[in-house]
């Protein structure tokens, strides 16, 4: 009998939660329509970093900090040079995305932060410490073949196998370090796949390599920055850098 109850209060309370949520994007449909909003402003609610805003709201309802603090930074970050288009007297650059995109790796520190020190000692705030903790990071090494996965970590690996013969590397508001000066290539190409999100990828290699980075980036770079590449790298053992870059860096050094 009290299972039942308990189920009938967790739906009560998901139920008060989606109220809520709908009472808000109703209230801000009805200040643009009722004038209190600008007019100007409208066309903002068919822009998807609105929706991105009002589904970081859902999520507050629901507890959920980390899917909650990102969709509404991600969204806020995006709708500002929009407002700008919208309101010139905001001074807002029409480059805003490409100047202040480190912002949300501030914000994304701040919550580490937040997550690390405050809510660990203040039982209160468990729900910010428990979702941030859910977060994994690992490593896997065989046969010179590596897979890292860095989520709100910072990682340092460091090859000792013979032959490096690819991997893959993910890094989520993380840092990876993958030093790859103790191993050799192959003959022929090794591919490396990294995905950046929101942090940094560096991989450090022996200044005679041949290294070439293919890379898709949105609001991130890759960077070439070995200080004594070799002129006559070995065109018979190549290293092939390719993925994806969003909001962070991918950066090449020896």
């Amino acid at each position: 009998m009290k299972k039942h109850v308990g189920c009938r209060s967790h739906h009560k309370h998901s139920g008060l939660r989606f109220s809520f949520f709908l009472i808000i994007v109703g209230l801000a449909f009805l200040a643009i329509n009722t004038g209190i909003i600008p007019t100007a402003y409208k066309p903002l609610l068919s822009h998807w970093p609105i929706w991105v805003i009002f589904g970081g709201l859902f999520f507050l309802t629901k507890n959920h900090w980390f899917m909650s603090i990102s969709m509404l930074s991600v969204g806020t970050f995006f709708i500002i040079p929009e407002v700008g288009a919208i309101d010139p007297a905001l001074n807002i650059p029409p480059d805003f995305t490409h100047l202040y995109w480190p912002l949300l790796l501030v914000v994304a520190g701040i919550y580490m932060i937040i997550c690390k020190f405050v809510c660990y000692k203040w039982p209160c705030a468990a729900p910010f410490y428990h979702d941030f903790d859910s977060k994994i990071s690992s490593v896997s090494s065989e046969d010179g073949y590596i897979k890292i996965s860095s989520s709100f970590d910072s990682r340092k690996h460091i090859v000792l196998d013979p032959l490096f013969k690819g991997g893959k590397v993910e890094s989520a508001f993380g840092e990876v370090i993958l030093d790859l000066r103790k191993t050799n290539l192959p003959e022929g190409k090794t591919i490396l796949q990294i995905s950046v999100s929101f942090g940094s990828i560096q991989i450090v290699v022996p200044s005679n390599w041949n290294v070439q980075m293919r890379g898709d980036s949105m609001f991130g770079t890759f960077n070439e920055s070995r200080f004594s590449p070799s002129f006559n790298p070995d065109d018979s053992r190549i290293l092939i850098i390719e993925g994806k870059c969003a909001f962070g860096e991918c950066r090449l050094r020896d």
